[in-house]
């Protein structure tokens, strides 16, 4: 789960990435980030309602 927060973190400042591109590798990981936090969870409250 912390992979995308780690991503994202990394490439906030890391300046291999210059511009626009930094900003998407910081967006794509906490798109990840987000996904792994909210997935889990909407998969227990579906386990539950079963």
């Amino acid at each position: 789960m912390s992979t995308g927060l780690i991503i994202a973190l990394a490439n906030i400042f890391n300046s291999a990435f210059q511009g626009s591109m930094r900003w998407v590798m910081v967006g794509c990981g906490l798109l990840i980030f987000i996904y792994n936090l909210i997935v889990p969870f909407n998969q227990k409250q579906n386990e539950a309602v079963k």
